[in-house]
């Protein structure tokens, strides 16, 4: 019911779908969305630019057509021309954009003229649906120590990029906003690659053992933070908790009531917990000792194996 309640004169439900829309004509075969030139998405300080034809922004809309599709079927509407949409724009992505040979994606400035940005921002992409299994490998082939990664981080852009800034922090490569790395280590998670999300944790594990709060940024080739920023603790922060949540830890919460637990620990720390959980008025703890764990639910426990997820 929450779906059909209105809001400045539409329902909730309407304004989803257009949010997920946003840029795109239905009427009209689908078509990658010119997101302007006022160099707002990665705020790159030198003379590279990364505007107008991006792919991690245009890809992204993949993910937003199938969960609004998805809600539409909860509410007994036909969200099929959502899935369609999406499934025709994840074509004309890996078809337009993809580059066999850099095994990255183009982006298009408003002539249509090609360039590479390596920015973090595409391996936000893993396992969203959107990419497919060579467009996957190719991405994951650049997480390595040439390019993104370094031993105290990863960095927001390739260190093989024209356009790398060590001053430029959080986007433009000598480190990175404190909320990106939890985001991609989650994807990594939940797409079945928890030894390349357990590679990046490891390296920033100093974040918590070295600073007393996460303000906008830390460097990845040094220990140090964003110094050009107040000093803030900041809100985005939150997407470490949510990393370990649902990936490390592989919590699942299907809209359906039922919640899967499969979690996936580290090698380097065999023995994790998680006590305290709630969801859906339930109380949940989870244990990890090696290759067995424990599920305690409202005081009653499920006992499995690493890799046999129990569902609640």
């Amino acid at each position: 019911s929450f779906l059909f309640k209105k809001y400045n004169g539409k329902t909730i439900l309407e304004q989803l779908v257009e949010q997920a829309t946003l840029g795109d004509d239905i009427k009209k075969p689908v078509a990658l969305i010119d997101y302007g030139k006022g160099n707002n998405h990665l705020e790159l300080r030198r003379q590279y630019r990364y505007d107008n034809y991006i792919p991690d922004l245009n890809a992204r809309r993949y993910a937003n057509y199938r969960a609004v599709a998805a809600l539409c079927r909860q509410a007994g509407d036909d969200g099929a021309y959502l899935e369609k949409r999406a499934e025709e724009l994840k074509s004309l992505i890996n078809k337009k954009m993809w580059s066999k040979k850099h095994k990255w994606f183009y982006h298009f400035d408003e002539k249509w003229k090609k360039d590479i940005r390596y920015t973090v921002q595409m391996f936000k992409l893993i396992g969203s649906g959107v990419l497919g299994d060579e467009q996957e490998e190719g991405l994951l082939s650049h997480l390595n120590e040439e390019e993104f990664l370094s031993e105290y981080g990863l960095h927001s852009m390739s260190k093989q990029d024209i356009a790398y800034d060590q001053l430029d922090i959080d986007n433009g490569g000598g480190g990175i906003c404190v909320c990106f790395p939890p985001q991609i280590m989650e994807r990594l998670y939940k797409a079945g690659r928890p030894r390349i999300a357990e590679d990046i944790l490891r390296r920033i594990l100093w974040w918590g053992q070295r600073a007393p709060y996460w303000g906008d940024s830390f460097t990845a080739n040094y220990i140090d933070y964003r110094r050009d920023t107040p000093l803030q603790n900041t809100l985005s922060s939150v997407s470490a908790a949510q990393c370990i949540i649902f990936g490390m830890f592989g919590v699942k919460v299907d809209m359906d009531g039922r919640i899967t637990i499969n979690p996936a620990p580290p090698s380097f720390s065999p023995k994790i917990s998680l006590k305290g959980l709630k969801l859906r008025d339930k109380q949940i703890d989870i244990v990890v000792k090696g290759k067995a764990y424990m599920v305690q639910v409202n005081g009653r426990q499920i006992k499995s194996e690493i890799g046999k997820p129990i569902v609640v």
